[in-house]
């Protein structure tokens, strides 16, 4: 279930980003979202490993 509420915050987030021209954006501000997005990565890669165990 906090696996479905965090994809659903996920995908509501990248919404609001991909609205912002990247041009705009400062590069700690791109590092920032790729680094958010990485641990999002990581959150579900652990999700599916534990579902196989």
């Amino acid at each position: 279930m906090a696996h479905e509420e965090r994809r659903n915050m996920s995908k509501s987030t990248d919404a609001s980003v991909d609205n912002r021209d990247n041009d705009q954006k400062s590069a700690l501000e791109q590092l920032a979202d790729a680094n958010h997005e990485i641990e999002e990565l990581k959150l579900q890669i652990a999700w599916l490993e534990r579902s196989y165990e």
